[in-house]
């Protein structure tokens, strides 16, 4: 059981290094962040994949029959190798994109909140917070997204920021 939650804190000091560096480089350089974000994507992809590896290492040794992680770590390679020339083709649509993907992970982050709230008798303020801002940044990149780009990967920079820093809180308050 341990070595699960051990692998459960690699995955999340995964997520928050990507955020806070992805976030970082938004914020300084938004519009020539395109191809340092495919990298550090590319990069993220790689390192879920050697974490998924090394998952599925330790299940084989238990002679266990899920192939989950390896096949996690496939999809993780064929993604990384393939991010540059899908994000090259997607551009145009970007804003468009980017604005439908942050107001369905907006929702999602709200009723995770609230399904959490039920298992743990804290109010995620933070985490609510969070889904709002989310939801407006979707909702402003769909209807307004020619005039918007630079100031949203400034705006989306913060916010990938202030979500490493509540991965970072939340992985000292659930340990």
């Amino acid at each position: 059981m341990k070595q699960y939650t051990r692998q459960f804190h690699w995955y999340r000091w995964l997520r928050i290094l990507f955020l806070g560096l992805a976030g970082l480089i938004m914020l300084i350089k938004p519009e020539k962040s395109l191809d340092a974000i495919l990298y550090l994507i590319a990069a993220y992809l790689v390192g879920l994949a050697l974490i998924a590896l090394h998952d599925g290492w330790l299940l084989s040794k238990t002679h266990s029959d899920n192939t989950g992680p390896y096949a996690t770590a496939v999809i993780s390679i064929i993604m990384a190798v393939l991010i540059f020339p899908i994000a090259h083709l997607l551009l145009p649509l970007l804003s468009v994109l980017l604005g439908i993907i942050l107001l369905i992970n907006g929702v999602n982050q709200f009723f995770n909140a609230r399904v959490n709230r039920k298992y743990i008798n804290v109010i995620p303020w933070l985490d609510y917070l969070y889904s709002l801002l989310l939801i407006l940044l979707g909702i402003i990149l769909v209807f307004n997204p020619f005039d918007m780009l630079s100031l949203f990967f400034r705006l989306l920079g913060v916010g990938l920021i202030a979500l490493a820093i509540m991965e970072f809180i939340n992985t000292r308050l659930y340990k």
